[in-house]
């Protein structure tokens, strides 16, 4: 069975994701200090049982593989000690180059105390010299003010993917949105292992009509390994539901916070137990529906009172659907009867869209390094009527964009037809290279440019498109500068206009 092990990175921080037949289990990693490189923890054991009991059974090969894929991936010179029991790993530099690492698991209690013993005799002879230094210290912090010794807050990160809320239209209860964790201040770290050191989250509401972004505090004082499974539900056009250790909601009229409290106060005989375990739940048919973990039961919230009813249990529910870039990318679109616009690179015209060929109405864009040309095509329905069989096809004119593809609202569908004029949106990328953005461009029916617009988002760092019906939005940061971390954003271009706005996710 295939399995992997992504990285992702957030500052100093960030998670960890293991991959295995379809489902997942997240961890998190920070920076450590002395020879301790990184801390990663996947969870203690405890955890698995009651989130992740399909891999209790094998945690301890899960755990060595991601430690090896770590170690392979960004820490070559590096070797990793396994505390199976808590799920830490942490990476030690070994100062060998870049020899192959290997994987040792914890030293257990007892060899600690033996290697203690031994190191004892060193310790005495320098407690004297400690002691002194500890009279300095406090001595400092008498007279500067404990403040001296405190690492203040910085600017939050995103904690997971953006999601868009609300419907289609420009309005106020329609943005989007994402959660923003920030370190709140903590005395120094000596240790390097942050022990100290707990987060705040908030939800970052960027509204479609241009009014300005909201960030609302959620809770502080967490503890950082809580927060690796919180998510974004979505909205119920009143409400936008999430999970930060626990079920909130922000109301979009006035970004007021939700909290089960709430819920219990507006469903005074229904067990509070049903607001502890956010798993069950997500947004269905405009609610927020909440499913016992064991499928017993299910029920449903009505967005203006807040109030719950008894609703069917739907166990076909599996979690939340993961979105890629290509889900919103298309090769072309039906413009007219029999009549196709595409966007091809040499390659493709003389391969699977070559005359004679077969092709669907909808199909795929892969997303590469391609030079691309606007292309027509006429075509003829297959006998049964679901292929389109190209007839004549061939380049409009001579104008090639780098890994071009028409923009779609999903998976599957066709590209976002627009009017006045009849056309759709296409995205690109401004040049070769480090240094090259994504372009967002309009063209007619007849693939004559209207606008282009460039977003200044990295195009191979592009991290999410949000797709709308007035307004597209990019998730990514800017291209690579030495030395420099890359601005997480997001970008919004008006689909009829090309006007952009431009929101940082560093908060």
């Amino acid at each position: 069975m295939t399995r992997s092990v992504s990285i992702i990175e957030q500052g100093r921080e960030g998670r960890v994701r293991y991959s295995e037949g379809g489902r997942s289990l997240d961890g998190y990693w920070e920076f450590g200090g002395g020879d301790v490189v990184a801390i990663v923890n996947a969870g203690t054991r405890e955890d698995w049982s009651r989130m992740h009991p399909w891999a209790v059974e094998q945690r301890a090969g899960i755990l060595r593989f991601i430690a090896d894929e770590v170690i392979r991936q960004r820490a070559p010179a590096c070797i990793a000690e396994i505390d199976e029991q808590r799920g830490d790993i942490l990476l030690r530099q070994t100062g060998g180059g870049t020899a192959r690492a290997t994987v040792r698991s914890v030293p257990p209690p007892q060899a600690k105390a033996t290697a203690f013993v031994r190191r004892y005799s060193k310790l005495k002879a320098l407690f004297a010299i400690g002691l002194a230094v500890v009279a300095l210290i406090v001595g400092g912090i008498y007279w500067a003010g404990k403040k001296v010794f405190m690492v203040t807050a910085v600017s939050g990160i995103p904690l997971n993917e953006c999601v868009r809320y609300g419907g289609h239209d420009q309005s106020r209860n329609s943005g989007i949105a994402s959660l923003i964790r920030t370190t709140d201040p903590h005395p120094v770290e000596i240790s390097g292992r942050g022990a100290s050191t707990t987060a705040s989250v908030s939800i970052l509401l960027i509204p479609l009509d241009g009014s300005s972004a909201q960030v609302v505090p959620v809770a502080s004082g967490l503890n950082g390994n809580s927060l690796g499974l919180s998510r974004i539900m979505g909205s119920d056009l009143h409400t936008l539901w999430f999970d930060a250790a626990g079920l909130c909601g922000v109301r979009l009229s006035d970004y007021e916070l939700i909290t089960p409290e709430d819920l219990r106060k507006a469903n005074p005989t229904l067990d509070p137990s049903w607001w502890e375990d956010p798993r069950g739940m997500r947004i269905a048919d405009g609610r927020l529906y909440v499913m016992r973990i064991d499928r017993s039961a299910a029920i449903a919230v009505d967005p203006a009172t807040l109030r719950a009813a008894d609703v069917p249990v739907d166990p076909s529910h599996n979690g939340l659907q993961t979105y890629s870039i290509t889900d919103q990318l298309a090769a072309g679109l039906i413009t007219a009867p029999n009549t196709w616009l595409g966007l091809l690179s040499p390659e493709e015209l003389a391969g699977e869209f070559s005359v004679g060929k077969y092709i669907k109405a909808v199909e795929n864009a892969a997303d590469n390094k391609q030079l691309r040309r606007l292309c027509t095509a006429q075509l003829e329905p297959s006998s049964d009527g679901r292929y389109l069989n190209i007839l004549r096809i061939a380049p409009i004119a001579d104008a090639e964009y780098l890994n071009a593809a028409f923009l779609r609202l999903g998976r599957g569908s066709e590209p976002l037809r627009l009017k006045d004029p009849d056309g759709a949106l296409m995205v690109h990328t401004s040049a070769p290279g480090l240094q090259g953005t994504l372009i967002v461009s309009r063209v007619d029916a007849q693939g004559r440019l209207i606008w282009s617009t460039d977003t200044g988002l990295d195009r191979f760092a592009l991290k999410q498109i949000l797709p709308g019906t007035d307004v597209f939005a990019f998730v990514g940061t800017r291209p690579k500068v030495e030395g420099k971390l890359s601005e997480p954003l997001v970008v919004l271009v008006n689909n009829a206009s090309g006007a952009l706005t431009c929101h940082s996710l560093w908060r």
